[in-house]
């Protein structure tokens, strides 16, 4: 089948032949400019001139003297005008957030031919509309006036006066930005447009160096560009190719595709030969179309290598026949790595986008770190995530020497949340780099000086072709730098690092690096707007999804949607014609054709399929095959539940428990063999340690070690004293003191020392642990006197066990957070914040296999009384353990209560215990160290939720 460009190129030929240098043909985009220019060449038979080939934007700037300024020039320029308009003006902060609005406005103002005057005036009286808007029709007017009847002059508030504000100031603004653009020569793109569209025929005219204008495949036409068509046509000097459907054109049609075709034909009439069929193949149901739902954005990418292998008679030749659609341009490069390297050629049109690239990474953790910096009596805290962020980098890494690389090490394993920036200072080079710049100007020289010991760098893991890729990326954002440094420092601006990061980060995300290749031959992956005028007999269409395509997202405006629909400027109800027409039209000469969605409904995406694959569905002429694309789901082995001890297990194990007089065997290893002997196995046979991880929530463990901190600093001054209630009332008051203890704990505890930035958790902390202090002391004053002993002391023994056959000596122990006398009777103190049960039902229990770990606590502090009785030789020991989220600030029982039957038995003596206590630890260190104990997953599934093994045992 004879495609659309293909069919033209044969007309334009056979009439003109070889005189098409004065003609000029004008495309919606760029690429159907190439296609044609193709199909031209194929039927030459010597060198000719080639016609001059446009899109729309360029013919309009072509015909103006005017030229076009880049976004961030025209904010700065229309901030200036506002600022000259208003007393009060702000700053140009307050003012970034809703200029982009303003300037999209005005350029659909001028685009679409509104009145400006009286869109923008302010409209104080609807009695007056009428006579505002005389010369408009009765359809327009009954909108506005709709419009105005909800807006209640009777009824003023801060809103509807700002609201009418704006309306007056917007005037101004829209004349005197207009005025101030044309003194330099410069205009956005409806200011051009507007600008030829208002010519007169005779000023018009001589501009044209061509004889004649040739429009191909356009759709919806903006009144700028209709009024330019209307005077070209009736001068003779334009011709117009549309490409359609019988099925979707004219009035009542149930597919909206036509919606704008429909005029364009009546208004402007159709120049395409008399033997072209608006028949197409979009309404022939004996060609093959395929609907694949698959379950992520992921397997459709991945899915493309396999549909394309069926594509029949698929070869170099006849490649660039076929194309894959990104509906979803974030996929391309998902899709570039699901390609295999052996696939066939293949051309990109779409360009590599600088945003997915890794200078772009890069560039946004350097503007994350100026961003969250932070500055307190005199020096900078920047926020060690996006330090780490930038140290890890790997072309961050490739720019620093041997020393360098050291220093980052060492600061990638400090643990704290705020990083002082003279942590740095013994690096010349970090020290540089980990500075904070408010501001845009040197922020500016920052950003370049990195980017260029980047581009000089070569990695030993890329190539050339690489290289030359990621210098390329660097050179746009170096150009980005520069378009924004001359306006940077005007100081009628004044604007701040923040917002000039906000302006770079835009202007940075919209850039693409094209790819080199040849651009006619293989396959085609393209973007839907890419697509126009261009027919492919193969199609591989991905994210046909609701919200995607079509993508009916609503840009912000001032004026509201009634307005616009009263001034005819597009509103968002035109935008699903829009996107009907680019989709339909890629079937008109399809042959093959696969259309694939996500289904999957996770984060903002509603999982559903596009509404053009539901009006495919219910349409006897285009009804598809749907299918449902399976994915064959591998799940890893399942690893046993339990591992037979080797004689290498049990090596590891001695070498990091026996192997030397100062190891210990620790109460926390003892309770993770009774809960998990699995996690036991992983933890200390492996060494597989949890990776160290900065979060902002505070580690249960932390907040434990605070608090003991706390309570260390609040009684070392009266070890080996005796503590009174007057004392304990003293603390109590002395709020103050208390609160300056807690933060030197936080401070000692999280930051290393290091003063800094306190960030929102810490506060929340703060007040948890002055609670829990102020619940201790309460504690302690219903039993004062107490005479402290000691605190945080290190206590342990040899235990007598065995391995097998053999005897061992295991040292066991830890340190006893309090050691006091109570009425003639020590403690052992154990502060406890999580949750430990109040009673056992024995204390063999507190060495049953499997078990909770609500005893840990017990078996600890148990432990402890038999590591300082076997010192001190006391002959009554009570182990005591504070319960701190149980305790109300009256007496506690804070001693473990044996539960057999009916009878309860409060362990206050650790004499009594001690016999079966001393049997249970024997028994079970024996059995950590017996070869021919396994090692098995706990049969509670409910410990797995949280364990950081979970993932090792596929839990």
């Amino acid at each position: 089948m004879e495609y659309f460009l293909e069919r033209i190129a044969r007309e334009l030929r056979n009439e003109f032949g070889n005189n098409l240098r004065k003609h000029c043909l004008v495309f919606p985009g760029r690429r159907a400019g190439l296609y044609m220019l193709k199909y031209l060449s194929s039927g030459l038979q010597k060198p000719v001139w080639a016609p001059s080939t446009y899109t729309i934007n360029e013919l309009f700037r072509s015909l103006s003297s005017l030229q076009p300024a880049g976004n961030e020039l025209l904010l700065f320029e229309l901030f200036r005008i506002y600022s000259s308009i208003r007393k009060e003006p702000g700053s140009f902060d307050d003012f970034y957030f809703w200029g982009d609005m303003l300037i999209n406005d005005f350029d659909d103002t001028d685009k679409y031919l509104a009145s400006a005057s009286s869109l923008f005036e302010n409209i104080r009286d609807l009695k007056e509309i009428d006579t505002k808007f005389g010369g408009f029709t009765e359809e327009q007017k009954e909108i506005i006036k709709r419009f105005w009847f909800n807006f209640d002059f009777s009824k003023p508030t801060v809103q509807k006066s700002d609201f009418i504000s704006l309306w007056a100031v917007m005037f101004d603004l829209y004349t005197g930005f207009r005025k101030r653009l044309r003194e330099q020569n410069l205009a956005y793109e409806g200011m051009i447009f507007r600008d030829v569209a208002e010519m007169n025929e005779s000023e018009l005219l001589p501009l044209l160096r061509w004889d004649m204008i040739h429009f191909i495949g356009f759709n919806a036409l903006n009144n700028c560009e209709k009024r330019l068509l209307s005077v070209l046509r009736k001068a003779g000097r334009a011709r117009f190719y549309w490409d359609y459907d019988n099925s979707y054109i004219g009035k009542g049609k149930f597919n909206s595709a036509g919606f704008f075709l429909t005029d364009n034909v009546r208004i402007f009439g159709n120049d395409m030969p008399s033997d072209w069929n608006y028949n197409t193949l979009l309404s022939d149901p004996a060609i093959k179309r395929n609907v694949l739902e698959t379950s992520s954005d992921v397997a459709q990418v991945k899915l493309v290598p396999e549909l394309l292998a069926q594509i029949p008679s698929l070869n170099p030749g006849n490649a660039h026949h076929t194309a894959i659609v990104l509906s979803d341009e974030s996929l391309l490069i998902p899709l570039m790595s699901s390609l295999p390297e052996n696939f066939a050629d293949i051309n990109i049109t779409m360009g590599y986008p600088l945003r997915q690239s890794a200078v772009y990474n890069l560039l946004r953790n350097l503007m994350d770190l100026q961003r969250t910096a932070r500055e307190r009596n005199g020096m900078t805290f920047f926020y060690s995530d996006h330090i780490v962020n930038i140290l890890r980098n790997p072309l961050f890494q490739g720019i620093l020497n041997e020393a360098d690389a050291k220093k980052a090490k060492e600061i990638l394993h400090i643990d704290r949340y705020w990083i002082n920036s003279d942590t740095f200072k013994s690096s010349s080079f970090l020290s540089g780099i980990f500075t904070k710049h408010p501001h845009p100007l040197s922020l500016s020289s920052w950003f370049r000086d990195i980017l260029s010991l980047i581009s000089l760098k070569q990695f030993s893991d890329e190539d050339t072709t690489q290289a030359g890729i990621r210098n390329e990326l660097i050179y746009r954002i170096v150009l980005s730098l520069n378009r924004l440094d001359p306006i940077t420092g005007d100081p009628v601006v004044k604007l701040s690092g923040e917002t000039y990061l906000k302006l770079l980060d835009r202007l940075i995300r919209t850039q693409s690096v094209p790819f080199s290749g040849e651009p006619l031959s293989g396959i085609q992956i393209m973007g839907i707007l890419e697509t126009r005028a261009l027919d492919f007999t193969n199609l591989v269409v991905l994210s046909v999804n609701e919200g995607v395509m079509p993508a009916l997202s609503s840009t912000s405006s001032f004026i509201p949607l009634s307005l616009r629909q009263a001034f005819g400027l597009p509103s968002i109800n035109h935008q699903e014609s829009l996107y009907a027409y680019h989709f339909y039209r890629l079937l008109h000469r399809a042959e093959n054709v696969t259309l694939l969605y996500n289904s999957n409904s996770e984060g903002l995406r509603s999982g559903e399929m596009s509404r053009f694959l539901t009006q495919m569905k219910y349409d006897s002429n285009l009804l598809p095959e749907f299918r449902v694309a399976t994915s064959e789901i591998r799940t890893p082995s399942v690893p046993d539940e339990k591992i037979e001890r080797t004689a290498k297990h049990s090596e590891l194990l001695r070498s990091r428990f026996l192997s030397d007089k100062d190891k210990i065997l620790s109460p926390s290893a003892i309770n993770t063999w009774l809960n998990c002997r699995m996690k036991f196995c992983y933890r200390y046979v492996y060494g597989i340690y949890e990776p160290d991880t900065l979060t902002e929530e505070i580690d249960s463990a932390v907040f434990g070690n605070i608090l003991h901190s706390v309570m260390k600093k609040l009684y070392s001054e009266y070890s080996g004293k005796v503590i009174t209630s007057g004392i304990l009332d003293n603390f109590l008051k002395n709020t103050d003191h208390l609160r300056r203890l807690i933060d030197e704990s936080i401070r000692s505890e999280m930051r290393n020392g290091e003063t800094g930035p306190a960030s929102v958790n810490e506060f929340i902390v703060r007040d948890v642990l002055y609670s829990f202090a102020r619940r201790i002391l309460y504690a302690d004053r219903t039993i004062t006197p107490i005479t402290i002993l000691s605190l945080e002391e290190y206590v342990h023994f040899d235990l007598e066990a065995t391995s097998g056959e053999q005897k061992i000596l295991v040292k066991t122990g830890g340190y006893a957070d309090r050691i006091d006398i109570v009425n003639g009777i020590t403690r052992i103190v154990d502060y406890k914040t999580g949750i430990i049960n109040d009673s056992a039902c024995s204390v063999d229990e507190l060495f049953a296999n499997d078990r909770t770990k609500d005893l840990d606590g017990w078996l600890q502090i148990l432990l402890y009384c038999e590591a300082f009785g076997r010192i001190s030789r006391n002959n009554k020991l009570n182990p005591s353990i504070y319960k701190i989220r149980k305790m109300t600030g009256r007496a506690v029982q804070s001693s473990l209560i044996i539960k057999e039957g009916r009878s309860e038995t409060v362990t206050d003596d650790y004499s009594v215990v001690r016999d079966q206590f001393t049997a249970g630890l024997v028994k079970t260190v024996s059995g950590i160290f017996n070869p021919a104990e396994s090692f098995t997953m706990t049969r509670d599934t409910a410990k797995c939720r949280y364990c950081p093994y979970r993932s090792l045992c596929s839990r």
